[in-house]
């Protein structure tokens, strides 16, 4: 320690990461889910997780997105809670998603975004390569035209989180 001074983590990103890291329990499934898409396991390419307020949807997309990095996947990251709900403004955030080979798309806040859900569906998600991975989080489940359709159906794994064991 220099001068009263932590020099253990060179930012206080990594310091804040860190202490994200600590805090995150749990989730293993989801994790091993997340882990396998990550590896190429090839059995979907969406992955729709919803669940009430507070229940971890935006830590589990944290820590997804630190495993992707660590798999060296391009990371973009869509937070419907600061974009506009518009196709061109969700469009200019997650535009890297469509050029980055092997990305990983995070949309977290969905419920915000909800009304886009059919332009996602149809407009801007048929125009990701394959390779990449999409992970959507909102609080509400999928529109029940991803499962109706057999080609949407067939990539798209649709995950509710529910409260943490007490342990």
């Amino acid at each position: 320690m220099l001068s009263g001074v932590d020099t253990t983590y060179p930012s206080l990103g990594q310091r804040v990461r860190a202490a994200r890291d600590r805090a995150f329990v749990g989730r293993e499934e989801e994790q091993a889910l997340f882990r396998a898409a990550l590896n190429n396991d090839r059995s979907f390419a969406i992955l729709f997780v919803h669940g009430p307020g507070g229940i971890g949807k935006s830590a589990l997309l944290r820590r997804f997105a630190a495993e992707a990095e660590a798999a060296g996947r391009p990371v973009v990251t869509v937070d419907c809670h600061t974009v506009d709900p518009s196709p061109s403004a969700f469009e200019a955030e997650a535009a890297p998603a469509l050029t980055a080979a092997g990305a990983v798309l995070l949309v977290d806040t969905f419920e915000r975004c909800q009304g886009l859900e059919g332009w996602l569906r149809e407009g801007f998600l048929p125009r990701v390569p394959v390779g990449t991975l999409v992970v959507i989080a909102g609080r509400n489940p999928p529109d029940l035209r991803w499962q109706a359709d057999p080609g949407w159906a067939e990539v798209l794994r649709v995950m509710r989180l529910r409260a943490l064991a007490p342990r």
